[in-house]
């Protein structure tokens, strides 16, 4: 008995160094390496490796003609599902017996029989897929039992069933792709650019006007093809209908030349043109002012736009209108039609810092996922601009649960339409909530796509 026990404590030391890391059972007799231990919504995925101390049986307290019995299974309550039987022999002698192998094969088809080496450890792997119960639920183990054999018909309980680890229920599923949306074959850029009174030259640092031309510079470059540049002229109401159409046709000129002398874009994309008065902003003043004198000049006729010009010069408004109103009446705007020859992060953001509403759906996209993190100021842009786009709803959405904010992320999801791509990505976000019906609804639509087979897979490990 000393000799066994001293035995025993050797074996139990080495096993310090060799099995630190591993799950030791049976008072150390032996440890797991786990390498998978899943369900992954049909099976139980077992793939280990035990490792046995060095003249195992001896250790055990085993006689050479005495064998030991390891059982392992994945178990929960009263419930369980046997792995394996491996039956382990001191080297001199195999102890085997038709009443153990009845014994060993009425639970399981997986017996080995195991001969450890002299003086060295016994390192056995196993993998097995083992069919999952409904039982089989988040709190289900990996354990281990650990018998004696003795010949010819005696099998004594020496440890277990201990629990090894735990089955692994972390739900995996695979997110769709989402098409990425087209370039659009013809883009527009509108700039503006204001005037004076009765100015229609070196206006390039009136206002913002410098910082409005310099916009157009990411077009000139080859990564756009510019098809037509439609210039209009307009000028305020305070001089003669006459005059103003005048002014607006120079005003036209005067952007084109500001434009040409500063680009290189051919001459035959330019097309000019004065449109005379401008009123418009004098209408929206008008509908935002509580005025009474204002409103009634309004809502009169008059024969010419000069004598209604002349009228409002009589009104108390007036003066507030001309400082107010008219420096933004006088200008000249250009529509710049053009083709994305390829797309440029530094141009397109450039231009999307003055003109958001001017960018792509496309654009968004790639500018939002242009870095490893996405830009988060450029995405809610788009969804403004875009607020139905399946793809900028989709990154939104996958941002949202990476970051656990799952009921976020199906609210983008709702509004990204029903493709197959989008409903995976949906019943992906009930997975991940634990919602089982709403993700099995989520999935009806996504069929016949590779993602789906898996994601029908990860729901079944909820419960």
């Amino acid at each position: 008995m000393k000799t066994i026990w001293k035995a025993f404590l050797v074996a139990s030391l080495m096993l310090v160094g060799a099995f630190a890391n591993a799950q030791t059972f049976c008072n150390n007799v032996g440890s797991f390496d786990i390498d998978a231990l899943y369900y992954d919504g049909e099976n139980v995925v077992v793939d280990y490796t035990l490792n046995l101390v060095p003249n195992v049986v001896a250790s055990c307290g085993c006689d050479q003609k005495e064998a030991l019995v390891i059982t392992t299974a994945i178990e929960r309550n009263n419930n369980k599902e046997i792995v394996e039987v491996l039956i382990v022999n001191g080297p001199y002698y195999t102890a085997k017996s038709a009443w153990l192998e009845e014994r060993c094969y009425a639970v399981t088809d997986n017996v080995k029989y195991v001969t450890a080496p002299v003086n060295q450890p016994a390192i056995i792997s196993s993998q097995y897929v083992i069919p999952a119960e409904d039982w089989v639920v988040p709190d289900t183990y990996l354990t281990v039992t650990t018998q004696k054999y003795t010949v010819p018909k005696c099998l004594t309980r020496l440890c277990g069933p201990e629990n090894v680890a735990p089955v692994d229920f972390t739900v995996d599923p695979v997110w769709a792709k989402v098409p990425t949306p087209a370039v659009d074959p013809s883009k527009h850029l509108e700039t503006t650019i204001y005037f004076p009174v009765n100015i229609t030259t070196s206006v390039e640092d009136y206002l913002e006007n410098a910082e409005t031309l310099n916009v157009l510079q990411t077009l000139d470059s080859p990564n756009f093809e510019v098809k037509a540049i439609d210039i209009e002229g307009w000028a305020s109401p305070e001089a003669t209908v006459a005059y103003n159409q005048k002014l607006s046709e120079k005003r036209a000129a005067t952007m084109k030349k500001l434009i040409a002398d500063k680009f290189s874009f051919p001459e035959s994309v330019y097309q000019t043109k004065g449109n005379g008065e401008y009123w418009g902003g004098i209408d929206n003043y008008v509908n935002a002012s509580s005025d009474a004198q204002l409103k009634e000049w309004a809502g009169k006729s008059f024969n010419n736009l000069d004598l209604k010009e002349a009228a409002l010069k009589k009104l108390a408004a007036y003066k507030d209108i001309f400082n107010t109103v008219y420096p933004r009446s006088r200008f000249a705007n250009c529509k710049v039609t053009y083709k994305v020859i390829t797309f440029d992060a530094d141009a397109c953001r450039a231009l999307y810092t003055q003109f958001p509403d001017q960018v792509s759906e496309y654009e968004y996209v790639a500018l939002a996922t242009s870095s490893d993190a996405v830009d988060q100021a450029v995405l809610a842009d788009g969804l403004k601009y875009y607020p139905n786009s399946q793809a900028l709803n989709d990154i939104a959405g996958h941002a949202a649960a990476a970051a656990g904010n799952y009921r976020q992320a199906i609210q983008y999801y709702q509004k990204a339409g029903d493709s197959k791509e989008v409903m995976n990505n949906l019943g992906v976000c009930y997975i991940l909530m634990g919602n089982k019906a709403a993700a099995d609804n989520a999935l009806v639509g996504a069929q016949g796509l590779e993602e789906y087979k898996v994601n029908i897979k990860e729901l079944k490990k909820l419960k």
